[in-house]
């Protein structure tokens, strides 16, 4: 009885690893230019589901500015119906989420009078 009992986590125990083996990083690189006092949406929105085995959003993102402009402002945005609700960022070029399943985007901000030229990163997933 002991002997089956044994297997039986084990067994529980790969099946539990086989799922988030599933949850892969997605990591998307990206550059551009923006207009002095824009926001753009710099990757997504995406959509973080159980499907592929994550159990909850893992969101990292990262932004810099190239050259001499000025740092994009950077957040993460959750999709509630139709609207963006900013649940992370504000706070330098690097931001991090780990909330609930569902559908994000990275959005930047340039609050300055001069354009800036940007390299960013956004992985989520594992």
């Amino acid at each position: 009885m002991k002997r089956l009992l044994a297997i039986s986590f084990v067994s529980l125990a790969a099946l539990s690893f086989q799922a988030s083996a599933l949850c892969l990083k997605i990591t998307n690189s990206y550059s551009g230019t923006m207009a002095a006092n824009s926001k753009i949406v710099a990757y997504g929105p995406f959509t973080i589901t159980s499907v592929n085995g994550c159990s909850q959003a893992n969101i990292t993102a990262s932004v810099s500015a190239v050259g001499v402009g000025p740092t994009p402002k950077l957040y993460i945005e959750r999709q509630q119906g139709a609207s963006w609700i900013p649940v992370a960022g504000n706070t330098g070029n690097n931001a991090s989420y780990l909330g609930p399943l569902g559908t994000y985007r990275v959005r930047q901000e340039n609050r300055e009078t001069v354009s800036t030229t940007y390299s960013g990163s956004t992985g989520y997933g594992r």
